[in-house]
């Protein structure tokens, strides 16, 4: 999956490329690109089964391409609210440290034998399209479902929720500029067995480490890219999770947001890292069942400059609220 993880980033104009450079957003804006569809994983080597597709009419998806999106959509997108937390000074390492302290110890209490695992998520990014439009009058999230068994093989379904406003005047825009997403746009698909086993991630601090990192330089901008992708695409136990925590509270530069509620009013940990890394100023944050340490959200939001993404300063654009995330027998 490494490999995929590492294209999709570079197509990402916010995390990869010089916010000042004419030259190079003018060649992102140029056209829609044919990227690779997120598709469940494809186990040990980390590659996704590729759907190599471009978004046509009728295909959800998400593509780096104009913000402004078509004439009738307005200039500055429609983005959803942040997170709200509860601030505190304690910190990250801290608290991380007493959730891993609190589950570690835990029996696993995944099926063993198991044949699939099952995901639940909703999403929402700045470059969604819908009947091949770029969205900006809207926040039109997308309900996702996959099934993916050992030997690789999954199948999926998605589709669009209905659109969220923060105000009545939000949705007179999204009216006026032709109510794009009203009707639920669904898809499906599949992905055949890769010919892999799937590994079971190491429960001790190192060897997470070493998995999480797959052969790649671990730095905080890369952990808080890896840790969400794998929380997606592997049910961990709970000493797997208790020894993933502590590779976070091991990371530099985290900071402990507090208590929070997420998209789906459930509460959590929020835990937050701020920087370049590569692209525009961005506050990434992870959100954390206390009493689980499953994963229950994440969120991107800009910090600022926000370039030529048509957004106003400090605009979210992009979560995850993973809903669920369990192995069936």
């Amino acid at each position: 999956m490494r490999d995929i993880d590492q294209t999709l980033r570079s197509l990402n104009p916010v995390r990869n490329g010089d916010p000042g450079s004419d030259a190079q957003m003018e060649s992102i804006l140029a056209a829609p690109r044919t990227v690779a569809v997120r598709q469940p994983r494809a186990r040990q080597k980390w590659t996704w089964a590729l759907a190599a597709a471009t978004v046509t009419a009728g295909v959800f998806g998400y593509v780096v391409v104009d913000p402004f999106g078509v004439a009738a959509q307005p200039a500055l997108a429609a983005t959803p609210p942040p997170l709200r937390f509860q601030k505190t000074d304690r910190p990250a390492a801290e608290v991380l440290e007493e959730i891993a302290k609190s589950i570690a110890d835990r029996p696993d209490d995944r099926p063993e034998p198991w044949t699939t695992e099952h995901y639940v998520t909703d999403d929402w990014a700045l470059a969604t399209r819908i009947d091949n439009i770029q969205v900006t009058s809207a926040v039109i999230p997308e309900h996702r479902e996959t099934w993916e068994k050992a030997d690789g093989s999954a199948h999926w379904k998605s589709k669009t929720l209905p659109p969220v406003f923060q105000s009545a005047h939000q949705r007179e825009v999204w009216e006026a500029a032709g109510a794009v997403g009203s009707d639920s746009d669904e898809s499906s698909g599949s992905a055949p067995a890769n010919g892999t086993s799937a590994s079971e991630a190491p429960a001790t601090v190192k060897g997470m480490r070493d998995w999480l990192a797959n052969g790649q330089r671990m730095g905080p901008g890369l952990t808080y890219e890896v840790v969400p992708e794998r929380f997606q695409d592997h049910v961990f136990s709970p000493a797997q999770r208790a020894a993933l925590l502590r590779v976070l509270a091991s990371t530099q530069g985290i900071d402990y947001e507090g208590a929070v509620k997420d998209r789906a009013g459930r509460s959590g940990e929020a835990f937050s890292l701020t920087g370049r890394f590569g692209g525009l100023p961005n506050k990434r944050t992870l959100v954390f069942d206390r009493a689980t340490g499953n994963l229950l959200a994440t969120e991107e939001q800009l910090q600022g400059d926000t370039g030529k993404l048509g957004v106003r300063p400090y605009s979210v654009i992009a979560y995850t609220t993973v809903l669920t995330a369990e192995r069936l027998k």
